[in-house]
C-alpha cells in the first residue's frame, strides 16, 4: 500500500515538473517586454495570451462581451476589443474612407494587416473636436485570425478617445496575441 501512495506521489511530482517546464519553454520563446504583463484570456472566451501595459496600480480587467468579443482594458488609456470574426483590411479602409463624419485624417501604420490612423470630426458642430486615433489589426497565428481595434464606444454609452501614443501601444499589444498551447498530453502509463 505504501509504495502504491509512494508510486503515486512520484508520479504527481514528474508531471508537475514537466509541466512547469513545458510553461517555461513557451514563455522563453515569447517574453514579454519591459512594462508590459501577461494576460491569460481563456476564461473570457479566447484561447490566447496577450501582452498588455502593466496592471500594478491600475483598474484592469477581461470583459466578455454578448457580441462575442473580448474587451481588454487597463487603466484609462488601454481599451481593446479582440474578435474572432471581423473583416479584412480592404473592407475596413473601404468602411472609414464612406464615413462622413469621423473622417481620416492621417495614416500612421498602413499595411496588408495592421492601420493606425488619425480622424477628426468634419462638421460644424464638432468644429472644436480634437483629432483622434484609432486602430484596426488582423493578428494570424496559426489557423485562427483575431480581429482586434480599439474600443470606440462602451455599452454604457461612454465615448474612448485616444492619442497616437496610446494607441500605438494597444498596436503593439494586439501583436503580441498568441494563441495558449494546448495542455501537454499526459503519459498513459
Amino acid at each position: 500500500m505504501y509504495k502504491k501512495i509512494a508510486l503515486f506521489t512520484l508520479c504527481l511530482g514528474f508531471l508537475s515538473l514537466n509541466s512547469c517546464k513545458h510553461e517555461q519553454a513557451q514563455e522563453d520563446a515569447n517574453p514579454v517586454a519591459a512594462g508590459m504583463v501577461r494576460l491569460d484570456l481563456t476564461k473570457a472566451g479566447i484561447n490566447a495570451t496577450i501582452d498588455v501595459p502593466d496592471t500594478a496600480h491600475k483598474l484592469w480587467g477581461i470583459d466578455a462581451q454578448t457580441s462575442g468579443s473580448v474587451h481588454v482594458y487597463v487603466g484609462r488609456g488601454f481599451h481593446i476589443m479582440i474578435n474572432v470574426s471581423g473583416e479584412a483590411i480592404a473592407m475596413k479602409k473601404s468602411d472609414l474612407a464612406g464615413d462622413d463624419l469621423n473622417k481620416v485624417k492621417t495614416w500612421v501604420v498602413n499595411d496588408s494587416n495592421n492601420l493606425l490612423y488619425s480622424t477628426q470630426k468634419d462638421t460644424n458642430a464638432f468644429a472644436n473636436a480634437k483629432e483622434e486615433f484609432h486602430f484596426y489589426s488582423l493578428v494570424k497565428k496559426g489557423t485562427t485570425t483575431y480581429y482586434i481595434e480599439d474600443l470606440q464606444q462602451g455599452t454604457d454609452g461612454t465615448v474612448y478617445t485616444f492619442g497616437q501614443p496610446e494607441v500605438q501601444t494597444m498596436l503593439n499589444s494586439a501583436k503580441s496575441l498568441t494563441p495558449a498551447a494546448p495542455p501537454a498530453k499526459k503519459d498513459p502509463s
